[in-house]
């Protein structure tokens, strides 16, 4: 099959002002991907209209304020549907979205994600992630799950304090099966995504977050993530920082 799909938090987060969306547009217009997850996009949806290309696109969203990601495909798509979490913590946790698309006569299944970051620590996130591996158990065709996961907590240590104090992340919410657990947030992600039979086509120890506008990489931060199972690995591609997440580029080529 020859596909390939932009991956990519458009918006920045709420400590800073969110990405003008005038920076977004010329990038997502020369995007040649066929399929756009696009994560805090509550601005893009509402003015899609504006796009010369994206506007012809299949597209999955959501008009419900726990859900701001959006899916854009020139492929068909078959079905889709949005995840409402188990409420974790006390506010609802924002959504994530899925779709059914067929290419090249297969189709496959691709879940965009946002997972929280305030108020909620490794504990919340890793109860999200699995709640999609459950979910995508009922599909034994490809399957795709992308998009930012704050997985933010670095190794046991002083960055470790300063992260959770920032992010408000309570004792609690970094306890793991009721045990305190050392390593990077990341390891134990990648360790639970593994288990149910995914691979992660971006290297581990890649950063994909900064602080915008001075693209500092403070705590060398991997919070996007692009798992597959049931299809080969892409070739993956990061961009430079215009919002404060490196997007996505994955590519399948049989050439």
């Amino acid at each position: 099959m020859n596909f390939s799909i932009l991956d990519w938090n458009i918006q920045g987060t709420k400590y800073y002002t969110s990405t003008n969306l005038k920076k977004i547009i010329p990038y997502l217009e020369k995007s040649k991907a066929d399929i756009f997850c696009l994560q805090e996009a509550q601005e893009l949806r509402e003015k899609i209209q504006i796009f010369s290309k994206l506007r012809e696109f299949n597209r999955v969203f959501s008009k419900d304020v726990h859900n701001r990601n959006i899916i854009l495909s020139k492929f068909p798509i078959i079905s889709s549907g949005e995840l409402i979490f188990p409420q974790f913590k006390r506010t609802p946790l924002e959504r994530a979205l899925w779709a059914d698309i067929e290419i090249e006569g297969k189709i496959i299944r691709i879940y965009n994600c946002h997972f929280e970051i305030v108020g909620v620590g490794p504990k919340e996130r890793i109860n999200q992630l699995k709640f999609v591996l459950e979910h995508s158990k009922q599909y034994r065709e490809p399957v795709i799950i992308c998009g930012d996961m704050n997985t933010t907590i670095p190794s046991f240590g002083i960055k470790r304090k300063i992260v959770q104090w920032f992010h408000k992340e309570s004792n609690e919410s970094l306890l793991l099966d009721g045990k305190h657990f050392y390593s990077d947030e990341r390891y134990v992600f990648f360790d639970v995504a593994k288990q149910e039979g995914f691979c992660e086509a971006i290297d581990i120890l890649k950063t994909t977050w900064c602080i915008p506008p001075f693209g500092w990489e403070i705590f060398k931060l991997k919070l996007d993530w692009f798992l597959v199972r049931g299809i080969k690995m892409p070739n993956i591609h990061l961009g430079n920082y215009i919002s404060d997440h490196r997007s996505v580029f994955a590519e399948w080529s049989d050439n």
